[in-house]
């Protein structure tokens, strides 16, 4: 009997429960980088020294929420990140083990992949909405300078890779207009720990159009500050305007 009794609430649970749904959203967004880096060497900024300029780069992102109240929802994501720069050094500086000196050509680059998976549960769900949880960023990226010794001539190749999981607490709301197609948005990712701190956030405003698609823009920021992780310290930010096609069905 009890059995039986513990189905029929769990079937009338779902019965009330919404459905099974989500969001896909695919989105282009530009970062602009300050800051500066340091690897076995001097502390080299990132616009003046490696040349960095702004870049563009894409990103996608998915939502599975289901009826089960016990369950976490899911949300996975990739972003490309990448800056590269060139030109000829002002001020000598040493990268790697390697001097750079003065009146050098350097070729700089910054290739990271970011990789996440969220779990989160609904705490509000009207035209408030509140979401909370945790995340795991996985960051795969390699930190390159170049360059040529400005005595000898020969080849400077230095390099520091990035290959770590971060857990971070994540949290996003969103506010629908009423009556209106029009809302805003605010999500992100934080962890802070032994110095280092690593965050990201938007902030937009989206509106939808039939059959849940829709066009968000806003602003997209990103901070990565490390204290000497396999001798890589780095403070940097890098922010800027993103747009994004989102399916919310």
């Amino acid at each position: 009997m009890k059995k039986i009794l513990l189905i029929a609430g769990l079937l009338t649970s779902l019965s009330m429960a919404d459905v099974i749904g989500g969001e896909i959203d695919l989105g282009y967004y530009s970062h602009s980088p300050s800051g500066w880096a340091k690897y076995k060497g001097d502390v080299v900024d990132l616009k003046n020294d490696l040349k960095w300029k702004n870049e563009g780069d894409i990103f996608i992102k998915a939502y599975l929420e289901h009826p089960l109240p016990i369950l976490p929802n899911i949300k996975v994501g990739y972003s490309k990140f990448g800056h590269s720069g060139s030109g000829e050094i002002t001020k000598g500086f040493h990268f790697g083990g390697e001097s750079f000196g003065v009146g050098t050509d350097v070729d700089t680059n910054f290739d990271l992949k970011m990789y996440d998976l969220t779990l989160y549960y609904e705490i509000l769900d009207n035209w408030v909405n509140l979401d909370l949880g945790l995340n795991v960023k996985y960051l795969d990226g390699v930190l390159t300078v170049k360059g040529k010794n400005i005595i000898t001539q020969q080849l400077i190749d230095e390099s520091d890779d990035i290959k770590a999981p971060i857990p971070m607490l994540y949290a996003k709301a969103r506010f629908d207009v009423p009556t209106t197609d029009l809302s805003f948005q605010a999500e992100g990712n934080y962890v802070s720990y032994d110095g280092n701190t690593l965050y990201d956030a938007e902030l937009g405003a989206r509106y939808t159009f039939l059959l849940g698609l829709g066009l968000e823009i806003g602003y997209k920021t990103m901070k990565i500050k490390l204290n000497d992780v396999d001798d890589l310290s780095m403070d940097s930010d890098f922010s800027g305007a993103y747009g994004k096609l989102v399916w919310d069905f």
